[in-house]
């Protein structure tokens, strides 16, 4: 029996254990409480990105040179290492080395986790079952957070905000063990190598089609709103009084509203309506959370139906203007404009909310968030991207 075919297996038991699940709530009070502002916390961020963006080539080198397999299997403990050190650390300088050494981590993961599920399913014949064990993986993701919540809750209590990121290094440490399982499968897909600098011409490829770009800013916008609303809740839900140490329940709450969203919310009709909706929520989620009445705080569930729903209609019409062979490369456009977006609208945010307040720096961002993708829409809407056609 070929040793690949348990790959898919291994994957998805190591998926729990490179998820946050015991630190995610608590990472932005970790910074709070070592001194630092917002702007720093997304310079912080924008370095990461960054370093995510310009490590594409070299990482996709490793996975070809030395095996997808491998590239997972040296990813693991480096995060694990730097987790550790970043919950004993307490200075912006080590944060930005950490920050660099695991995005050097994520980089050796990322898209090479997928490359390498395709790979050994296509080689069994088992391709057609890609996306049931996709989403099998992102479910274990979301269920651990859910799982970490009484040790979340009980490291911050009883010991720190720190202890929580050394607890996420020790299980990405165990979850190593399974990464050590993977082997290299027979690759049907590419080199990795050229599958990521391809990516960065990808632009330039699908520049001269409308609706890709509006489809790609639509996407990037919407994916922006809930990225910037990740980092910005914990100052929220402090400003409501909320205490830190139940940060972890709020997101396991939210966590496991996007797998029931992702799992039972199937959109077939209705989707120029739906992406209305989405814009909508982007921006008026924000407000809401600036009124910071406690009253409205459910309303931040409006942002997990915007990140749980919108990418999936929005990546089935880009997919309509790229040709199969250039499936795999072309869709990482979206991602390269994210992390662009991503590195410097964060910044940005973090200085206003710094200088104008919490409550003004929320309604700028929601404002903004909504009116540019509204008016991605407007152009799709001319364009009847969304339109049903029977």
């Amino acid at each position: 029996m070929d040793r690949y075919k348990s790959n898919a297996k291994w994957l998805t038991l190591f998926a729990p254990f490179s998820s946050l699940s015991i630190s995610a709530a608590y990472i932005t009070p970790f910074f709070l409480q070592k001194g630092m502002n917002l702007s720093q916390i997304f310079v912080l961020q924008s370095i990461f990105s960054i370093t995510f963006l310009l490590w594409e080539i070299p990482s996709g080198y490793i996975a070809d040179k030395f095996g997808r397999a491998f590239s997972i299997k040296i990813s693991a403990p480096i995060s694990a290492i730097a987790f550790i050190f970043y919950g004993l650390s307490s200075h912006f300088w080590q944060f930005v080395i950490l920050e660099i050494v695991l995005a050097i981590a994520n980089g050796l993961v990322s898209g090479i986790n997928t490359a390498l599920l395709l790979d050994s399913l296509k080689a069994d014949g088992l391709e057609d079952t890609f996306v049931g064990i996709s989403q099998r993986i992102y479910a274990w993701s979301y269920a651990s957070t859910a799982v970490g919540v009484p040790i979340a809750i009980l490291l911050v209590k009883y010991v720190n905000l720190g202890s929580t990121l050394v607890a996420d290094g020790v299980l990405s440490g165990i979850g190593a063990l399974f990464a050590f399982q993977l082997v290299e499968a027979p690759q049907s897909n590419g080199s990795q190598e050229a599958i990521r600098l391809s990516a960065w011409h990808s632009m330039r490829q699908l520049s001269n089609n409308a609706e890709a770009r509006w489809l790609v800013a639509l996407g990037s916008m919407l994916s922006l709103a809930t990225y910037l609303a990740y980092w910005i809740s914990a100052p929220y839900y402090q400003s409501l009084g909320i205490p830190v140490v139940l940060f972890s329940l709020i997101l396991a709450i939210r966590s496991a509203w996007k797998a029931w969203l992702s799992r039972y919310f199937i959109q077939k009709r209705h989707l120029d309506r739906n992406m209305i909706v989405y814009a909508s929520l982007a921006g008026l989620v924000y407000l809401a959370m600036a009124s910071r009445q406690i009253w409205l705080i459910w309303l931040v569930l409006g942002h997990d139906v915007v990140q749980a729903l919108h990418g999936q209609p929005i990546t089935a019409q880009l997919n309509v203007h790229i040709e199969h062979e250039f499936r795999a490369t072309l869709n990482s456009l979206a991602n390269v404009v994210k992390r662009l977006l991503f590195a410097i609208s964060g910044p940005m945010v973090g200085f206003a909310i710094d200088k104008l307040g919490l409550s003004y720096g929320l309604i700028i961002t929601g404002i903004i968030c909504s009116s540019v993708a509204f008016i991605a829409l407007a152009k799709l809407h001319k364009l009847q991207t969304f339109k049903e056609r029977r």
